[in-house]
């Protein structure tokens, strides 16, 4: 016999409905990213509105986590700074050369 409210209406199969619509919501979203994937994330938004994405990638890629912070924290980073000497370096290797196939002989 099905389940009865007060007011004799049926509430089992609303309620499986509205139970398994819930779970299945709550199965499918992701988890919230991690601090520094959402700076990657952030930083990444940034470069894609100067660099292709080849670029973007190999400047993200070259990034230490110090020099990540630095670039999704301001615009202008600080002259003399080892995380401006990073972005740097990584922007003119990657603009470049995006996949890092160009291979450089001395001598």
């Amino acid at each position: 016999m099905p389940l009865m409210t007060t007011g004799g209406h049926r509430r089992g199969p609303t309620a499986a409905l509205v139970l398994v619509a819930t779970l299945t919501i709550a199965g499918c979203s992701k988890p919230a990213p991690s601090p520094a994937q959402a700076r990657k994330t952030r930083v990444e938004h940034r470069l894609r509105s100067s660099f292709s994405v080849a670029q973007s990638t190999c400047i993200l890629d070259r990034l230490d986590p110090a020099a990540l912070r630095a670039v999704d924290r301001t615009t202008k980073l600080a002259a003399q700074t080892k995380e401006l000497a990073a972005y740097s370096d990584a922007v003119a290797n990657c603009v470049t050369d995006p996949t890092g196939k160009t291979t450089t002989t001395s001598g």
